[in-house]
């Protein structure tokens, strides 16, 4: 499915904001709350979409020096023996052949890289202006950039020393090179004395390059990469942005594009590949390494993003030919190199999120051998493994958090994705070296349409910030040393920012430490290395007010006027419960731990960093003022710096607080325990004083490992219960948790009366599971793989596994996962990541298979074929440590990837229509280019065969295996193949009738074609016998009904009567009438219509067995109403329609009956729905939705089984005359079209 196909993505998250920045002039609309929880189907909330991919179309090949490749082969220019192989077909196959060749130790597909950010928000209507000593960009005065602040990195005290005492810009007289993706173009850029810049405001004008092999174009273009160039500009945006005063007059930053960057005094280069791939980021690295003068920092925001497909995202040395360029860089150029750690798991799948929050581990290996490879773990939860190149792997860490700790005074802690903006997780792990904000960071993106200035302003995020941020702190502290006479080699950047920054919390929801190294913090870093002064000093107090604007608390801005806190919020009331943080940018500090205190008429507020956290009700009440109030209000404060009981400096400030009628729109989240024992109740409280609008409001529990209704993003509450008064408490039973151990949430509807609930914001609580060290290592397949694709001609394996570390295991069992991919693409369907038992929680699709385990450790053998799982499908594949009572203990293990595949259609085509009649099966394969082909088909093996005839337009009528017959329609006639002599026996024209559909008679050897007129369109049906190729005469169908009713067609192999009816259409219908189903006799040339008929049928299909026609109808008066699937028996012989049996409330695609067994199996485009008013098709809330096949007894119209792991949107199965689903009765066999419609996929039922 995926083989070879591994995007990497670099580390960014973007959030559009409304404006181009807070302004006073235009207050912003009041907040609305978020009024959905769930999702209308094929809608997932708040999902952004998942990169573009290409497959490779190269390999990378890493040789002894000896093999060749002819003229399709690259030397990648620096790095030893290792070239890029260009292919015209598949990476992967190409990949696999070169690796047998003599001399090649190492072949894999080139692979796509790309950004790691997190998403674009629109910043809100704020404002903010006040004269300030420094900087006096509107980002540093009104904390738009309250990343800057002492809270965040830190970095204006940096500003203020070496300004003031070597009359430099942070950074002046570094280099640092930005090496990344977007679209270089003259609509993004421009081109001055043959030169090409980024022209953006508040920014120097910055040169780009296009790195085409060793060589760098200094005017190259790039396009297909990012249009608006999303994570190019987020880098430069916390980098190089320079004060107002020494802005380009022809690009002066207004408002939100005035921003400032952390080394406004760095010159800045930009070096995107042609190519983003793996080898194409791998020569850009070198090629900027090599630029002369050589850069002191280059910083790449760059991994392996398959969380497009729900795996947690990887860092980019996972992969040995970069890792091995990147320590080139740092030990032999002696260069500081920055990487985002990457990203976890984004937004891009509904893959849930377990207890470690959304990453995996990324540790250091102590040597080459105990390295992971992105080829073998992208599509695992495996933790990877890294040798240290020396480069700096940079974390991320939130921005004052109100979701990890509500109320705590602590706003930074290790991002995941249930905190921060709750759109990323931080990569963490012992590798990882530093950290620093990556959530709400202003930045900007291309202007569609626009000039090379046109840019629009954005909240974006994610690692991908943060590795910048870390590089240009890393140019600030080579300056610093420089000028402090210290020559610093990157291993001592690396140490100064590790020691002088800060630690960084785990979210106590999580189960085990998230390493993301230190915060940094560039103030004590410049501090560290230079001369000690005799003063401590404040050089301004800042005011940063987090107001919540959307994504239940994920979307906010801390955009501010720092003398006045607005409670009212352009009307939304959030300020009210936004806290504030006042910080201090304090310089001459002494190198110990210090106490930062703000006092308010007498009250204290202390913190360990300049920088104090209170909430807007703390502050008046401290100030023995109202909250509630229609009037302004001041309230004194002093700012100190004390070692013990000294005060070194101190500072005091007016603030104005607004009115407030106490009043909010979106409810805060219940305060709940971070974590609760498994099989506990709990006890949580919450307060909807001043929640507007609540009506009938509710508190309610998520399933497992989607706790929150915008970011799970298919949202159910499990557990409601009635909230009926303003504020209380509310013990949930163990029961409301019935995932077991992992990741819930915890929230409010504000308004359950609505269509849809009205949700406030969310408490994500963790039932206790064990912690990590209490889990198993993923298994591995055959030979220590961690990824295993087989297929029909190889089913067996190896699984390898090892339980003996988990405490109390005395056996283990093997899970296989939900199959995928689902309709969402996602190929990771494990939804109790991390937890205490297989997957089951009742709403998302279960596991599909648990297999015991001999011992506690071992390798077993397994036939693919013999477990029950589908094939053309994958599989999360995890081991489960058991007790002695045979219970699961401890926590499910990280997962690997197992792929069980039918057979790919040869040359990247297509499979259009198939015909499955054992070794006589035909297909009809399509490359994408008009040209299409009639092949054999073994389905006992998936192989294809040799080619019948070649053209297009190719419609499969069925096979005859007895005369080894293959009825074609094509274009205005009728083929007739003799299959196993590959040749054609002859064609029938069909003169002026056009051909809606048919089956083969295998008993009579013959076809039944509908036709109709295309003058008059008047129905008709014909025989077409097989041996001679020759069709009889046209039977007339109409009788008592307009020309054109009949669509449907199929034939009762018994006796050989045809029957047709008429098709409904859409998603409403309730039409009836006479004759909509009739039988032809092909021998007599009669045609018998039924009486009152159902007229919504979207499929017809014959049991042969009771001789019943059964129209699949779905019935419905409105589009905002589900309606009901129905069967229709209709009796063969009196045409008298029976009782409908009911089968789904929910729309229905075809049909096809086994005729031995007497079922009918109904194919559904998703699993069940849950009707609702204006909701189109009805509301799905299975994260892991396959498109289903439901089987109906038809002599008790009970259904008896459910087939999944299909996918039907790409409409090859729908309503009509078409054979999407066919069956074998003798082995309750079918077959369907496969999800990527390369396949055709087999199934049991």
């Amino acid at each position: 499915m995926l083989r070879g196909l591994v995007l990497v993505t670099a580390a960014a998250s973007a959030i559009a904001l409304t404006t181009a920045g807070p302004t006073a002039a235009a207050p912003a609309a009041p907040l609305s709350p978020t009024p959905t929880g769930t999702s209308a189907l094929g809608d997932l909330v708040g999902r952004p979409t998942a990169p573009v991919t290409k497959q490779p179309d190269s390999v990378i090949v890493v040789t002894d020096g000896t093999a060749k490749f002819g003229a399709n082969a690259t030397a990648v220019d620096g790095v030893p023996n290792t070239t890029v192989v260009h292919v015209g077909g598949d990476a992967e196959k190409a990949a696999q052949e070169l690796r047998k060749q003599p001399g090649v130790r190492f072949a894999e597909p080139n692979r796509a890289v790309s950004s790691m950010s997190s998403g674009q928000m629109p910043l809100p209507d704020r404002a903010a202006t006040l004269p300030v000593t420094g900087p006096d960009n509107y980002g540093v005065t009104s904390s738009l950039q309250s990343f800057l602040n002492a809270g965040g990195v830190n970095a204006l005290g940096a500003y203020d020393t070496l300004g003031s005492r070597y009359g430099q810009l942070p950074g002046t007289g570094e280099i640092i090179t930005n090496v990344s993706s977007g679209d270089l173009t003259d609509q993004t850029t421009v081109v001055k004395d043959g030169q090409r810049y980024l022209d953006i405001p508040s920014m120097p004008l910055i040169p780009t390059y296009v790195a085409n092999g060793s060589a760098l174009d200094p005017v190259g273009t790039t396009t297909g990469q990012d249009a608006q160039l999303a994570e190019v500009l987020l880098d430069f945006a916390v980098m190089a942005p320079l004060p107002h005063d020494k802005q380009r007059p022809e690009a002066l930053g207004s408002r939100s594009t005035d921003l400032l960057g952390i080394a406004p005094g760095a010159q800045y280069r930009l070096v995107v590949p042609t190519e983003v791939s793996d080898g194409g980021i791998a020569q850009a690295l070198l090629a900027a390494a090599r630029q002369n003068p050589r850069p002191n920092v280059i910083t790449a925001s760059l991994g392996f993003g398959v969380d497009q497909y729900g795996f947690p995202g990887r860092y980019l040395e996972d992969d040995a030919i970069l890792q091995s360029v990147i320590s080139t860089i740092v030990r032999d150029y002696r260069i500081v190199v920055t990487i985002s750690s990457n990203d976890g798991t984004r937004l891009y799948t509904p893959a849930a999120v377990g207890p470690d929050g959304g990453s995996t581990p990324t540790d250091l290996a102590r040597k080459a051998s105990e390295t992971t490879d992105i080829n073998d773990d992208s599509f695992s939860t495996t933790p990877s493994k890294v040798l240290d190149s020396g480069a700096i792997a940079v974390g991320g860490t939130t921005l004052d958090d109100i979701l990890s700790q509500p109320g705590s005074a602590n706003g930074t802690y290790a991002t995941t994705r249930a905190n921060g903006g709750m759109n990323y997780s931080s990569g963490f792990g012992d590798r990882i070296d530093v950290s620093a904000p990556g959530d709400g960071i202003p930045a900007f993106i291309h202007t569609a349409g626009g000039s090379p200035q046109a840019v629009t302003a954005v909240f974006n995020g994610g690692t991908s910030a943060s590795a910048p941020e870390v590089a240009a702190a890393a140019a600030v502290v080579l300056q610093a040393g420089r000028l402090a006479g210290k020559h610093l080699d990157p291993t001592d950047v690396r140490k100064l920012l590790q020691k002088t920054g800060r630690p960084v919390a785990t979210p106590p929801q999580i189960d085990r430490k998230l390493n993301v190294g230190n915060q940094i913090d560039v103030t004590a870093a410049v501090t560290s290395l230079l001369p000690k002064t005799s003063r401590t000093e404040i050089q301004r107090i800042s005011v940063a007010h987090r107001v919540v604007f959307g994504n239940l608390g994920g979307n906010f801005t801390e955009a501010s006027d720092p003398n006045r806190i607005d409670l009212q919020s352009g009307g939304s009331g959030e300020g009210l419960v936004g806290p504030v943080t006042i910080g201090a940018d304090v310089t001459g500090a002494p190198d110990r731990k210090l106490d930062y205190v703000v006092t308010v008429n007498g009250k204290q507020f202390h913190a360990d960093h300049p920088a104090v956290r209170l909430t807007p009700t703390q502050l008046l009440q401290a100030a023995g003022l109202p909250v509630v109030d229609t009037n302004d209000r001041n309230v004194d404060l002093t700012f100190e710096v004390r070692d013990g009981h000294k005060v070194l400096a101190s500072a005091k400030k007016t603030l104005t607080v607004g009115p407030t009628d106490g009043t909010y729109a979106e409810a805060t989240a219940p305060s709940a325990p971070a974590t609760v024992r498994a099989g506990a109740p709990v006890t949580v409280h919450y307060d909807l004083t001043g929640v507007r609008s609540a009506k009938s409001p509710q508190l309610v529990v998520s399933s497992i490992g989607h706790w929150n209704p915008l970011t799970a993003p298919i949202f159910s509450a499990a557990y409601k219960a009635p909230l009926t008064a303003t504020s209380g408490d509310v013990t949930i039973p163990a029961s409301a948790f019935n995932g077991g151990g992992g990741l819930y949430g915890i929230g409010v509807v504000q308004d359950s009366t609505s269509l849809r609930p009205v949700y406030g914001e969310f408490a994500s609580i963790r039932v206790d599971g064990g912690t990590a060290d209490h889990r198993a290592a993923a298994p591995t397949f055959n030979d220590n793989a961690h990824n295993l694709t087989l297929n029909r001609t190889a089913t067996t394996f190896s699984v390898n596994y090892d339980v003996r570390g988990i405490p109390g295991a005395t056996g283990a069992e093997l899970e296989f996962s939900a199959p995928a991919p689902t309709l969402f693409n996602s190929y990771n369907t494990v939804t109790n990541a991390n937890g205490t038992r297989p997957d089951d929680d009742g709403i998302d699709g279960s596991s599909a298979s648990v297999q015991k385990l001999p011992g506690r450790n071992g390798s077993v053998k397994f036939d693919a074929a013999r477990l029950g799982l589908g094939f053309s499908d994958s599989y999360n594949v995890r081991v489960i440590a058991l007790g002695r009572d045979g219970k699961p203990v401890g926590q499910t293990g990280p997962s690997s990837f197992l792929e069980l595949d039918d057979g790919f259609a040869p040359d990247n085509a297509v499979v259009v229509d198939f015909a499955a009649q054992g070794k006589d099966s035909v297909v009809v394969t399509d490359d994408g280019n008009g040209h299409q082909a009639v092949r054999r088909y073994d389905p006992s093996n998936g192989t294809y065969g040799t080619v019948l005839t070649t053209g297009g337009g190719f419609r499969l009528v069925g096979v005859d295996p007895s005369s080894h017959r293959a009825v074609v329609l094509h274009g205005t006639g009728v083929e007739i193949y003799d299959v196993q002599a590959a040749k054609l026996v002859g064609t029938e024209a069909l003169g002026d009738y056009l051909a809606i559909g048919g089956r083969v008679d295998t008993t009579r050897h013959r076809a039944a074609i509908l036709l109709r007129h295309n003058g008059d369109n008047a129905d008709a049906v014909v025989s077409v016998d097989l041996a001679t190729a020759t069709a009889g005469q046209p039977i007339a169908a109409d009788q008592g009904v307009a020309p054109g009713t009949y669509f449907l067609i199929d034939i009762n192999q018994k006796t050989g009567q045809v029957f047709i009816s008429k098709a409904g259409g859409g998603l409403i219908c309730f039409a009836g009438g006479n004759a909509l189903v009739a039988r032809i006799d092909l021998d007599a040339a009669t045609v018998t219509p039924a009486g009152q008929s159902d007229g919504c049928a979207g499929a017809l299909a014959v049991d042969d067995g009771t001789n019943t026609a059964y129209q699949l109808s779905y019935r419905s008066f409105s589009v905002n109403i589900t309606g009901t699937t129905n069967l229709i028996p209709v009796a063969g012989d009196t045409l008298v329609p029976g009782n409908a049996v009911a089968v789904r409330k929910q729309s229905s695609l075809t049909l096809a009956v086994d005729g031995v067994h007497h079922l009918a199996l109904v194919a559904f485009q998703t699993p069940p729905v849950v009707s609702q008013f204006g909701a189109v098709g009805g509301l799905l809330f299975d994260n892991n939705a396959t498109s289903q096949l439901a089987v109906v007894d038809l002599a008790t119209g009970k259904a008896v089984g459910t087939v999944r792991g299909m996918n039907y949107s790409t409409g090859l199965v729908g309503a009509g005359p078409g054979r999407g689903v066919q069956l074998d009765p003798a082995t309750r066999t079918g077959w369907t079209f496969s999800g990527d419609a390369r396949q055709v996929q087999q199934f049991s039922y």
